[in-house]
């Protein structure tokens, strides 16, 4: 039996940095505003979302490391 747990980034981190990412592709595909269904900029930095919006950014990275530590578990 393997004890090793694994330690990943911060989720709020991470996530601050995912939704930075997704905004510079954005930039480079052209587009510069884009809204929630509710009417809120998505386009600003991290800090500026609101609740609601950054919990989308969350559960990326949440499902993101739940694939990590799946295939992890897997290959011990």
């Amino acid at each position: 039996m393997c004890t090793n747990k694994m330690v990943l980034p911060d989720i709020e981190e991470v996530s601050a940095q995912a939704h930075a990412a997704w905004i510079e592709a954005k930039r480079a595909q052209g587009v510069t505003s884009r809204k929630s269904e509710d009417g809120e900029e998505l386009m600003v930095p991290y800090r500026q979302l609101s609740e609601r919006a950054k919990e989308l950014d969350r559960e990326v990275v949440r499902a993101v490391y739940a694939a990590i530590r799946q295939i992890a578990s897997i290959s011990q």
